[in-house]
């Protein structure tokens, strides 16, 4: 995971105007965006992209090997109390 120093930050205006530029640096590492001064969104490389939605898969298919789909329907506390009770 980088450290926060070796990203790539820009304004909105900064990331249209460079467009093209700040796609070819995914290749080398994430991008931030800001607007007026704040993070609000992340380009990053398709490949790290289609990692990270694999491993999510696999996680929350763990999640439902442990809790299974009855969870859809509680809230996390009522989650919580029910594991505490059994």
């Amino acid at each position: 995971m980088p450290h926060l120093h070796e990203l790539n930050f820009y304004s909105v205006a900064d990331a249209k105007a460079h467009l093209s530029r700040v796609i070819d640096e995914t290749a080398s590492g994430d991008s931030i965006i800001t607007k007026n001064g704040v993070p609000t969104a992340v380009l990053m490389d398709y490949k790290k992209y289609v990692r990270i939605n694999k491993f999510l898969e696999q996680v929350f298919d763990l999640y439902l090997i442990d809790v299974g789909e009855k969870a859809f329907d509680k809230g996390i506390l009522d989650l919580i109390v029910e594991i505490d009770e059994e």
